[in-house]
């Protein structure tokens, strides 16, 4: 018995130690989903961060239209973060790559489905080589519109620029 009483205390000692570890633990996972969720989203919604990505591109020299229609303010959280996520990764390969000075963002709601259209005039692109490829940022981009049960499509050629439209349901 004595034992016993000897073997708990050690335990509950282990157990004290790894209290701060299992605190900070809860703190770094509490910061991380704190930066999933981008400032500007939580702030004003996805029509709001969106128009900060339109002022962003300006101020780096891009010629920005942004048009939004009938966004619903019913989205979910996670569908706006995802949408968003979509948008960004879609402009950073814009920046990378098209060379592009006219940048066309459109988000619109039709019936259940809420068009997101992203165009520029840049150098365009092989899309299957692209694919081929397996960049990360085009990987990326399909897993989250496979994950809002969405379509995509690439309209691209070298020399033509780059239209991507994806329509995903909304209820």
């Amino acid at each position: 018995s004595e034992e016993l009483w000897e073997q708990l205390g050690n335990d509950f000692s282990i157990h004290l130690q790894a209290w701060p570890e299992f605190d900070e633990a809860c703190l770094e996972v509490r910061r991380i989903s704190h930066n999933m969720m981008p400032h500007a989203l939580s702030i004003s919604g996805l029509p709001g961060a969106l128009e900060d990505v339109a002022e962003q591109l300006k101020l780096q020299g891009y010629n920005v239209s942004l048009e939004l229609s009938n966004i619903p303010n019913t989205l979910d959280s996670n569908k706006q973060v995802m949408i968003y996520r979509i948008v960004q990764e879609v402009i950073s390969n814009i920046r990378k790559h098209a060379e592009a000075a006219s940048i066309l963002l459109q988000l619109l709601k039709h019936g259940n489905q809420l068009h997101i259209i992203i165009e520029d005039d840049g150098t365009g692109f092989d899309f299957e080589k692209a694919k081929a490829k397996g960049g990360l940022g085009l990987k990326s981009i399909q897993s989250r519109v496979d994950y809002l049960d969405g379509t995509i499509d690439w309209d691209t050629q070298p020399g033509n620029g780059t239209q991507v439209t994806i329509n995903i349901p909304i209820s």
